[in-house]
């Protein structure tokens, strides 16, 4: 008697727990979002994206999940914001000066003296005033929401064996200087030099045929294209003080979310340490090793000296008036200009 009395109380206190843990885990509804990175899964620069994603996805205790996608799937990088904007895909990792022609706001992460460290471009653009301004342009233009942008690196010279050496800003006049266009072409001519575009996995090529006499990269680039093999120096400080890489979501996915999961994405995504995590593994533990690979076989790294370099940054700095140009032809040219004296009051400043 006692055992059945015991028993009945047992599958009374389950039912119990079954019953109350029914309905809460009825309300907690689970989301699967299909992410796409237009870069190849383990990508150098971009492995901070996972650790986002993980960090999201644990946050939410279980109702958000990330459906994962790299190198161009399920669309190519191409057509993937236009992706985005219908709700083909839900979230997109890329670069913004892909999409310039439809959107050139975000184009300030790839501009000369745009900031002078990581710190400036996380104050102003993940949690700052150009952040806001980003989000309600691509809402408004793209049909997009700018959840962050995530840090890639510095962009500075690297100089062909066979060219002259750089040691003041009078150095670039004549050099034919690799360009990934846009901005970069412009800044490039106003040196005195004449941009060549070349894609990356051009570049190892055109220095070693003499295409190029230097280039506009990042210093990974000396690793990952092999460039130590045909460049014997690097030249700072980086003309672009630092570049981004831009997470938005589509707005059809985000209106779907709770206003409690909308603000834990937000903040998860534009937390400052998930920044300074990343920028200390990529200068550390990826920067560091390349650069001392770098010198062991013979690649100097120059830093002009302090008033040269701020030569350079002053006869690059009327970009920024192409960049406010663009805008102005999509709508958005007040935004820009907001923009600019934004990072130029900024960058400025630090002298």
């Amino acid at each position: 008697m006692k055992k059945s009395v015991l028993l009945m109380m047992a599958a009374l206190a389950v039912a119990l727990c079954f019953s109350a843990a029914g309905p809460a885990q009825a309300a907690q509804p689970e989301f699967t979002l299909v992410f796409e990175s237009v870069y190849p899964k383990g990508h150098m620069r971009f492995l901070v994206v996972d650790d986002l994603l993980d960090r999201i996805e644990a946050n939410s205790k279980g109702r958000i999940k990330f459906e994962r996608h790299y190198g161009g799937e399920p669309v190519s990088k191409k057509e993937a914001l236009n992706a985005l904007s219908k709700g083909v895909i839900d979230l997109l990792m890329a670069y913004p000066t892909y999409y310039d022609g439809k959107i050139a706001i975000g184009d300030w992460q790839q501009l000369p003296s745009n900031f002078r460290g990581w710190e400036d471009c996380w104050d102003l653009t993940v949690n700052g005033p150009v952040a806001a301004i980003m989000d309600k342009a691509y809402s408004k233009v793209a049909k997009v929401k700018y959840i962050t942008c995530t840090p890639v690196a510095p962009y500075n010279f690297q100089v062909a064996k066979k060219a002259h050496k750089i040691r003041k800003v009078e150095d670039f006049e004549g050099m034919k200087i690799r360009s990934a266009g846009g901005s970069a072409s412009i800044a490039i001519k106003m040196l005195g030099a004449s941009p060549v575009m070349t894609i990356g996995g051009e570049y190892y090529q055109a220095m070693q045929k003499g295409v190029v006499d230097a280039g506009l990269m990042t210093t990974y680039s000396l690793k990952q294209y092999r460039l130590w093999e045909v460049a014997d120096q690097v030249v700072n400080p980086p003309l672009i003080g630092y570049a981004a890489g831009f997470l938005w979501m589509s707005n059809k996915a985000w209106r779907k979310l709770p206003k409690d999961l909308q603000e834990m994405i937000i903040k998860t995504a534009r937390a400052k340490d998930l920044w300074s995590k990343w920028v200390g593994i990529y200068e550390k533990d990826q920067d560091g090793p390349i650069i001392a690979e770098a010198k062991k076989r013979g690649v100097e790294f120059y830093t002009l000296p302090p008033a040269q370099a701020e030569a350079m940054y002053k006869k690059t700095q009327p970009v920024w008036d192409w960049y406010v140009e663009q805008c102005d032809k999509q709508g958005l040219g007040s935004e820009a200009r907001e923009v600019r004296k934004l990072i130029l009051d900024r960058f400025n400043q630090g002298r």
